[in-house]
C-alpha cells in the first residue's frame, strides 16, 4: 500500500501528517508499547458502561 492511500484510510488532510509516523525509530516503538497493559493486567474500568450500561447512550444516540 502507498502512503497516499494510507493517509485517505487514516483520514488525514495533509500527506504531512502520515510522513511523520514514518520517523519512528525502534526505540520510540518500544517506549509506545511498554505503556499499553496487558489483558491481564486491565485495571482500566469501561468508561461507557454507565448506569444503564449502554454504548448507545454513552454516545448519545437513540435506540
Amino acid at each position: 500500500m502507498n502512503i497516499i492511500q494510507i493517509s485517505f484510510l487514516l483520514g488525514h488532510a495533509s500527506l504531512d501528517t502520515t510522513m511523520r509516523y514514518l520517523d519512528i525509530t525502534a526505540d520510540d516503538k518500544r517506549k509506545a508499547l511498554t505503556t499499553l497493559e496487558g489483558e491481564k493486567e486491565k485495571n482500566v474500568t469501561k468508561k461507557w458502561k454507565d448506569s444503564s450500561g449502554s454504548l448507545a447512550d454513552f454516545c448519545g444516540l437513540k435506540h
